[in-house]
């Protein structure tokens, strides 16, 4: 189905359902992962940027968004190998992951699970802060987030969220605080750029080092002014560095 200049497909892997909407053209290929509980809604800036030069898909990622729930919530190594499996029914080249928060584990596990098919990785605040690895923490983290995010990105996290549901959002969440990207990340042979937003406070500086430190290929940077939702209020600083890893992976 198109509407405007957005196609979406709708996938299924292994009785799993992915949504994806695709924009643009180019030769160079993007796929945006949500964080939990999100649709790509919050991308709409970002892929718009990257559209004007690359093909962009944006996942709706099982139960999330437009996809539909599946029995019970997969484990994020799950979700990662059928999302790659996904991307390559769709578009069986190869792409460069564009995670956010949860989305960002998710997108180390397709890079694991189809390195063939995952040339680089771009990491929009990645969770979970091995120093605040409770619900209680992460919960307080996100109202603090709240004070630095535009208006436009709370109201579309609360659609979100309601949408998906709170027994949904806690069955998911239980998998996001069990994981240990610090552990998975120094697993990864592609090109890593580790993306914060200067008052995130779910992804702190402290954080991004760490992860710097325990990936080989990751490098680091930060966005000035910015929060959690870097991408959504600087669609441009954060397609500059998705497009220049583009050009060297």
């Amino acid at each position: 189905m198109r509407i405007s200049d957005v196609e979406r497909r709708c996938l299924q892997v292994e009785g799993t359902e992915f949504m994806i909407e695709t924009r643009g053209s180019g030769s160079d290929c993007f796929v945006l992962v949500p964080g939990i509980g999100m649709s790509p809604r919050y991308f709409v800036p970002l892929a718009r940027e990257l559209a004007a030069t690359a093909t962009v898909h944006a996942m709706h990622l099982p139960g999330f968004g437009a996809a539909r729930r599946p029995v019970q919530a997969l484990p994020i190594r799950e979700t990662g190998r059928l999302a790659a499996q996904a991307l390559r029914q769709l578009h069986g080249g190869r792409f460069i992951v564009v995670g956010h928060s949860m989305g960002c584990l998710t997108g180390v596990e397709m890079a694991l699970a189809d390195p063939a098919a995952v040339r680089s990785l771009v990491l929009l605040g990645p969770s979970i802060n091995s120093r605040e690895r409770t619900l209680r923490m992460q919960r307080r983290r996100l109202i603090q987030d709240t004070l630095w995010e535009p208006p436009q990105v709370a109201w579309t996290a609360a659609g979100d969220y309601l949408r998906c549901g709170r027994r949904w959002y806690y069955a998911n969440a239980a998998y996001m605080i069990d994981y240990r990207l610090e552990e998975r990340l120094p697993l990864v042979c592609v090109p890593i750029v580790l993306v914060r937003g200067e008052h995130d406070p779910i992804a702190p500086r402290s954080w991004l080092a760490e992860l710097a430190a325990a990936g080989t290929a990751a490098v680091m940077t930060e966005i000035p002014g910015e929060a959690h939702a870097v991408m959504y209020r600087s669609p441009v600083a954060v397609a500059r560095h998705c497009l220049d890893l583009a050009a060297r992976s």
